[in-house]
């Protein structure tokens, strides 16, 4: 006798029918099934369907209670129904009886049919959908993974169909002109769907509506603008090109301009030059170098011509301060940049090649052949810059300097633009745009007299200027005879050139401030650091924070500090120079050491707090110095390091010229636990650690040395893998802890040197230190730390080909982790999923297959309730592996494609590998495409 016939529709309202009447299930018992259902007739594991069915709310033993609603779903459903598989179960259903199972059969059919035959497929999947999928269904899992899942196939389905129809002719005899209405509801209902506004715009020129299909194009814009800060993607705006008139050109993000001047005078000449780079044709690629003194007005004229022609590259403007004459930071690498341009051009995180070269020439190759404006503002050489420039005359570059540049400027297709004083009519523009038309004819002779004894410099203008409008009762003959003081100057910038000389403009600005303002303008001279938050000019000051906002408010106003971003200060490098001078001068040098050490002492507290915030377990080592109460900023962690990441390297080398030893070891402490945990270290970060390494050395702290000489060791590992280098510096490593008889250390720097002997290779090497780590571990009687050893040590023997040893040793950390090993010690559950994953690895190597897909699963189910991503990802690979092994390709690639997404996801560099064992397994299972 046949059993019942089941139906379960899940896309839309949650519906199941045995024999065609309705049957009514419970909540849980409707999340399972739909589980099942997605399933599409394959297994599913038990750890997803308790995902699905009680999400983080997990019952006692969740299995057990896993295998009460099987039992229950197949009463309600008949016996046969739900089946029994490896590590799980299966809907044991026909297709036809499954919606989401029809509509997944119906996309994956392949024939040889024309496009007829695929357009009735699609509409026949379409007409599956009954509303949103898993209405009805209370599971998160459901709603937030396989819903959009399964709403993006839906769409992708109806973009297929209706390109199939833009193809045949409509009523009225052309294509897709009965497809506006429609698309015009789905661009209303999905409007961030590119591909539907293309759509939308296709059929609105093929209907002869070319203006509204113009419009449709800057309403897209405009939506992904304002909702995602992003321009429209390259397809669309071909489209748009194709389709513009000739004189009307597409645009799109990036648009990375800064905000340019409105007061701005001069440079006919220059700007001449730039415009006839417009008329350029031909392969040879066309840039300009803007080269003159500090504050001659280059990035202010590069940046005035570029917001003029910006409509004239329809591909997007990009724009980098290469920082290459900044007294407080380095040079900003041209991979920096590179990134920077890559991330803006949309390439996604994950897909940002590893290397420097690699970024370089993936950034050329996208910009290769665009209508695109380069601006690479102060450069300090040819060499920081020739990297960056695009390949071909497509796109227009400028970049300013300090210097010539010369071995740029005489390559092909190279302007070079020097930028002078102005002229005293271009001056007193200047001027007036500044500080106003009528008061500057009123009194014409002063004005003239500013611009004379400011040398044409504009950034001098601008400064006198500010002094004008600061003092509205006084006559601008005031603020010129000021300028006229012998005070002292700025040494000659670039060549020796009164002309260009400003310091008199600052002193009178210095000498015009209110006496807290004047000092915290001495004190940010002496602040490392490209840059200064709100918050760190309290310390910095040594006052009351009201007293730090209206001084900093003070310097804002008169042009003397910038506020460049919300809540954080910079000045130009020429006021900052100045500033310096005048803390050497005016500032007694207990008074520059007080305020060093407050404002080194508040970034350790802030970075401490922090710290503890982040970890609350974790301990801080006994060498670093913890100050007073530091109240926090309310930021998370992560985002208080990425803005302080470029202040705590300089700073650090502050501390050790002020003899601040302990407090540069503290720094040293919070500037690793930062770049380790959110972010990668700069290229500086080797070479401070070397440097407090060596105050240790001399100071005689072996507890200090031995642990930078440990972070060294780790950045080595990282950077320069099997290296001399890196094997001495793990040996100096053990011989510091071993003489300061720390086992914690030893135990660590083995367990460091046996992890990195096994990924050189040398196996064999490794269970020697592997072996040395867990010694040291069970020193100190820490169940965490035995059970982690004795995972490491099985690990190693494993990769040796020991896989018994292995195995034994693995089977030990088990009972460790679990408590069972010995009832005086605590559990250590955090351990569990490392050690599932080591043994699924050596169960593997023993030729058990099966035995060790259980491992990897414990493993993978661990971690995910963990939220353990990074090696998540790796265990999915490695299963994946072994399921291959035993020919489950379907469930291979499932795994596979989750750890690809995650490898993209955290910009892991084995995404390529994943990618092809992906396409592999895709293809072992019958055709299946690969996710990414």
């Amino acid at each position: 006798m046949d059993g019942p016939v089941v139906t379960v529709a899940v896309l839309g309202p949650f519906t199941v029918t045995v024999d065609g009447t309705a049957v009514l299930l419970p909540g849980r018992l409707r999340s399972l099934l739909a589980a099942l259902a997605v399933g599409a007739g394959r297994p599913v594991t038990t750890g997803r369907l308790v995902d699905v069915v009680w999400g983080e709310g997990l019952p006692a033993s969740p299995q057990r209670s896993l295998q009460v609603l099987v039992r229950r779903l197949r009463v309600a459903l008949g016996d046969g129904t739900v089946e029994t598989a490896p590590g799980g179960y299966r809907l044991a259903l026909a297709t036809e009886r499954v919606d989401v199972a029809r509509f997944g059969a119906l996309l994956d059919v392949r024939t040889g049919d024309g496009p007829d035959a695929e357009r009735r497929r699609l509409v026949d999947a379409l007409a599956l959908w009954r509303g949103a999928p898993f209405d009805g269904v209370d599971s998160a899992v459901l709603r937030t993974v396989d819903g959009p899942r399964l709403g993006e196939q839906h769409l992708a389905a109806l973009a297929r169909r209706i390109e199939i129809d833009l193809a045949r002719p409509g009523a009225d005899g052309r294509p897709g002109a009965d497809l506006v209405a429609e698309l015009r509801e789905l661009t209303a209902e999905h409007p961030l769907q590119e591909r539907f506004w293309g759509q939308l715009m296709t059929a609105l020129v093929r209907a002869g509506r070319r203006d509204e299909a113009l419009d449709a194009y800057l309403r897209l814009d405009q939506t992904l603008s304002d909702e995602l800060g992003i321009g429209p993607g390259e397809a669309i705006r071909r489209l748009h090109r194709e389709i513009s008139p000739a004189a009307e050109p597409a645009s799109w993000i990036p648009r990375q301009l800064p905000l340019g001047t409105m007061a701005f005078s001069g440079r006919e000449e220059a700007l001449a030059t730039l415009d006839a780079m417009l008329g350029g044709r031909g392969p040879a690629p066309r840039v300009a170098v803007l080269d003159g003194p500090g504050g001659v007005g280059k990035t202010t004229t590069a940046l005035h011509w570029a917001h003029r022609v910006a409509g004239q590259f329809p591909d997007g403007q990009l724009y980098a301060n290469l920082r290459g004459f900044d007294a407080a930071s380095a040079p900003v690498p041209a991979g920096t940049v590179a990134r920077v341009f890559l991330e803006a051009l949309g390439v996604a995180k994950g897909r940002i090649p590893a290397s420097e070269d690699a970024q370089l020439a993936r950034y050329r190759g996208i910009v290769a052949g665009r209508r695109m404006l380069v601006v690479l503002d102060n450069a300090r050489d040819a060499n920081q810059v020739r990297p960056l420039l695009p390949g071909s005359g497509s796109t227009v570059c400028v970049v300013t300097s300090r210097t010539s540049l010369t071995g740029l400027a005489d390559a092909e297709g190279t302007r070079r633009i020097s930028l002078g004083a102005l002229t005293a009519s271009e001056g007193l523009d200047l001027l007036a745009a500044r500080v106003g038309g009528e008061r500057s004819a009123a009194e014409r002779d002063a004005a003239l007299r500013i611009v004379e004894r400011c040398a044409g410099l504009p950034l001098a203008i601008v400064i006198a200027a500010a002094r004008v409008l600061a003092r509205p009762t006084f006559p601008m003959s005031a603020v010129a005879a000021e300028l006229g003081d012998g005070g002292a100057r700025l040494d000659t910038l670039g060549e020796d050139d009164a002309a260009a000389d400003v310091r008199s403009v600052f002193a009178t600005s210095y000498r015009a401030l209110s006496p807290r303002a004047a000092r915290m303008f001495r004190l940010l001279g002496i602040h490392p650091g490209p840059d200064i938050s709100a918050e760190a000019t309290v310390p910095l000051l040594g006052d009351s924070e009201d007293a730090a906002r209206r001084a900093m408010a003070e310097l804002v106003r008169v042009n003397l500090v910038a506020e460049h971003v919300p809540g954080r200060y910079a000045m130009h490098d020429l006021v900052a120079e100045y500033a310096r001078e005048r803390a050497q001068e005016d500032e007694p040098e207990p008074g520059r050491g007080t305020a060093i050490r407050r404002t080194v002492e508040w970034h350790i507290g802030v970075a401490l707090a922090l710290y503890g915030k982040a970890w609350p377990e974790r301990q801080v080592p006994d060498f670093v110095a913890v100050p007073g109460d530091v109240e926090a900023p309310g930021v998370e962690p992560p985002a208080w390091f990425h803005h302080e990441w470029h202040v705590l390297i300089p700073m650090i080398e502050t501390a050790r010229a002020h003899g601040l030893y302990s407090e540069s070891l503290s720094l040293i402490f919070v500037a690793d636990a930062h770049f380790r945990n959110f972010g990668e270290p700069s290229r500086d970060w080797r070479r401070v650690l070397a440097a407090v390494r060596d105050s240790a050395v001399r100071a005689g702290d072996r507890r200090a040395e031995a642990w930078i000489t440990d972070k060294l060791a780790s950045l080595s590992v990282t950077e320069r893998g099997e290296d001399p280098e890196t094997e001495a510096l793990l040996r100096r490593t053990a011989e510091l802890y071993s003489g300061l008889d720390d086992p914690l250390g030893l135990a660590f720097v083995h367990n460091e040197y046996a992890i990195a002997l096994v990924d050189w290779g040398r196996a064999d090497e490794a269970v020697g230190h592997a072996e040395l780590s867990l010694l040291n571990r069970r020193r100190t009687g820490r169940s965490a730390l035995i059970a982690n050893g004795l995972n490491i040590l099985a690990w190693s023997l494993a990769n040796s080909g020991d896989f018994e040893a292995a195995r034994s040793h693995g089977e030990q950390a088990l009972d460790v982790a679990r408590g069972t090993a010995d009832p005086a010690m605590e559990p250590a559950p955090a351990v569990e999923p490392s050690i599932w994953d080591t043994l699924g690895f050596v169960h593997a190597g023993l030729g058990d297959m099966n035995r060790a897909i259980e491992c990897y699963h414990e493993a993978i189910d661990r971690k995910r309730a963990d939220s353990s991503r990074l090696t998540l990802a790796g265990s999915l690979r490695r299963l994946a592996q072994a399921l291959a092994r035993v020919g489950r390709w379907v469930d291979a690639r499932e795994a596979l494609d989750e750890s690809l997404r995650l490898h993209v996801e955290l910009g892991l560099a084995d995404a390529g590998e994943i990618r092809e064992e992906l396409a592999h397994a895709a293809k072992m299972a019958d055709g299946g495409a690969p996710v990414l």
